[in-house]
């Protein structure tokens, strides 16, 4: 019989049944989004699915390893998110390949903070309206006369402060502190963390609850973007929640799936700026269905290609699911499209395209490979981009610029035997 020990030692994709847990907990473990926990007849049925990470609650740990590896995870995280350039392996991180998702990204920090603060904090101007004994910056004569009645002192003024107190730095501070409640950080890593902390102590720390300051890239924080980009990623998958009489919860939880979606949309975006994401458009004449379609290639004539993404993998046959098939058909159906693919992460050679019968309908396959580096995902998307974008309207395109020249056209099958 499975024990509660065993809960962090879970893997993606796995079941762990029957499981002794509290409704309490159990209720916690739901609410987390990493496992989902449903009552059977012997105990508590845990299952891993598409999510990935860690949470505690009081002396119950839930760890989900996944699949590629945490350092893989979070180099593709970074990337979705836009960093660059950011080496994620076990020679840099210098951790177990085992490692917390939340233990590596708290590594990376602390090394990306030591070389982004090197020359020191970044300082810029923030605008204050204070109340000064002496005149200071810009007098604000409404506020002075509703204020003070016509008294000379105190001043009411607006004043532009060279200050540590910047959005970007309250940002960092959110993301320390956010790492630094998440547990089995290394201790010089903590350190390192305490010591930002401390460098950053004139930048005001979020409320609790309260949104935190957004930032945005310019020449001067340029030195900062990786460190910020970071930020984000411990700020968006990182949560530590309380309820009044419960015991605290941490968790740093990724889902899969959503991390494919975005890694695959920026990819495409990068390709050619044409293609958008999460699109919502009516179904029917009513407007009372709606479809959202993961993917979109916009078109001089309107919806170029439509694709949808699937963090699943395929039976051993390569047969795709047949909601993953209905659910495209419709998009290409709504969209008066004759193409649609379908995007799923695994390895090996995709299945043959599907023609829907009764219907001038072609469902196209695809596969990207998590497990190969970086620069190889790069590369395929880069061609899977170009193989969506050769569908009708493109076709179309090149016809229309054909006989504009007077030249002869031909099919994608026959140009080889065209003249140019």
């Amino acid at each position: 019989m499975p024990e509660r020990a065993d809960l962090a030692r879970l893997s993606e994709g796995q079941v762990l049944y029957p499981v002794d847990l509290t409704r309490a907990e159990a209720a916690a473990l739901n609410g987390s989004r990493l496992v989902t926990a449903q009552p059977d007849v012997d105990g508590w049925r845990v299952t891993a699915e598409y999510a990935v990470g860690a949470v505690t609650r009081g002396d119950l740990v839930v760890r989900v390893s996944p699949k590629i590896g945490p350092a893989k995870v979070l180099a593709l995280l970074a990337r979705a998110h836009g960093i660059r350039g950011l080496k994620v392996d076990a020679e840099t991180v210098g951790l177990a390949s085992d490692a917390d998702l939340s233990t590596v990204l708290a590594v990376l920090f602390a090394q990306e903070a030591a070389t982004a603060m090197a020359a020191g904090p970044l300082r810029g101007y923030r605008t204050e309206d204070q109340t000064l004994p002496v005149l200071r910056g810009r007098l604000r004569m409404r506020e002075q006369y509703l204020r003070r009645f016509g008294l000379p002192v105190p001043l009411e003024v607006t004043v532009d402060e060279w200050t540590l107190d910047t959005d970007e730095n309250r940002r960092l501070r959110a993301a320390v502190r956010t790492l630094l409640s998440l547990p089995d950080a290394p201790r010089s890593t903590v350190h390192s963390l305490l010591r930002l902390d401390r460098l950053l102590g004139e930048a005001a720390p979020p409320s609790p609850g309260a949104p935190v300051p957004a930032w945005t890239p310019t020449r001067l924080n340029s030195r900062l973007h990786r460190l910020l980009y970071l930020a984000d990623v411990a700020l968006a998958h990182a949560s530590v929640e309380s309820q009044p009489g419960a015991t605290q919860t941490h968790g740093f939880v990724i889902n899969m799936a959503w991390l494919f979606e975005t890694l695959v949309a920026r990819l495409l975006l990068e390709n050619d700026r044409r293609w958008t994401s999460q699109q919502s458009m009516p179904l029917d004449s009513a407007g009372r269905l709606t479809i959202r379609p993961d993917l979109l290639l916009q078109g001089t004539g309107g919806i170029a290609a439509v694709a949808d993404t699937k963090y699943k993998l395929l039976d051993e046959n390569g047969k795709i699911p047949n909601e993953d098939a209905y659910q495209l058909v419709t998009y290409c159906t709504r969209l008066g499209l004759d193409t649609g693919h379908l995007i799923y992460a695994g390895s090996g050679e995709p299945p043959e395209p599907a023609d829907v019968i009764g219907a001038s309908l072609r469902i196209v396959v695809h596969r990207v490979d998590l497990t190969r580096p970086l620069d190889r995902i790069e590369e395929s998307i880069h061609t899977l981009a170009i193989a969506m974008a050769h569908t009708r309207d493109q076709v179309v395109e090149v016809a229309e610029a054909f006989r504009r020249l007077g030249t002869p056209t031909c099919s994608p099958a026959e140009s080889s035997n065209c003249r140019s």
